[in-house]
């Protein structure tokens, strides 16, 4: 199926639903990163020289930017060429994916520069909690999904309605022929409206965990 693999990758990026994919799929893969940088700490390896190896565990983008946001390659290759000249990583140029995810590592990173605290054990204490907010953002969509296909049928019923009228012989036009029925349209037009934007902020909410 790489055709469907390669025909994906190039539909744009506004369509319904990618961007949240996407951003989920950036997440896991920050969360395996931390996961593979603990346990190669773990194996011996000094943090200086952790993110030359990690880079070459990921394949470069293809892009050709050689941005730090454009990959994980580049954004641990970028990483390495910090360290060497003597700055701490991740503060300037964060990774792809959410930014405070990047800065989460950073303060991990500056804890185990400043108090000795074993760098392993924050970075997979960062993964733990990185994954029991992923747990509970996929348990909201869930919670979420049902109301929001219940939306979507309540604001496909007037078109519904508007359909069976015409269809026994009482055309919408006639509703528009007197005051009555332009302020009946403009009423159902403006319910309509604030029960879209309702619903929206509700199930943001729920997605948000507030």
């Amino acid at each position: 199926m790489r055709w469907a693999a390669e025909l994906a990758g190039r539909l744009p990026g506004w369509l319904p639903g990618r961007a949240r994919r996407r951003r989920e799929r950036q997440a896991e893969d920050f969360i395996t990163l931390l996961r593979q940088s603990a346990a190669l700490l773990q194996a011996g390896r000094r943090p200086e020289g952790l993110w030359a190896e990690l880079a070459g565990l990921h394949e470069p983008c293809r892009t050709g930017n050689r941005h730090p946001a454009c990959c994980l390659h580049h954004a641990l290759a970028d990483a390495d060429a910090t360290v060497l000249l003597g700055r701490p990583p991740w503060h300037d140029a964060p990774g792809p994916g959410e930014q405070r995810h990047w800065q989460q590592l950073a303060g991990c990173l500056a804890v185990s520069r400043e108090a000795g605290v074993p760098l392993a054990g924050l970075l997979d204490r960062l993964a733990d909690a990185l994954e029991d907010g992923q747990d509970a953002h996929q348990a909201r969509e869930a919670a979420s999904a049902g109301p929001r296909s219940t939306a979507r049928l309540l604001g496909l019923l007037p078109v519904a309605g508007l359909g069976l009228s015409a269809l026994v012989g009482a055309p919408p036009t006639d509703l528009l022929t007197g005051p009555l029925g332009w302020l009946v349209v403009g009423t159902g037009v403006a319910l309509a409206v604030v029960g879209h934007l309702w619903t929206r902020a509700l199930a943001r909410r729920a997605e948000d965990g507030t």
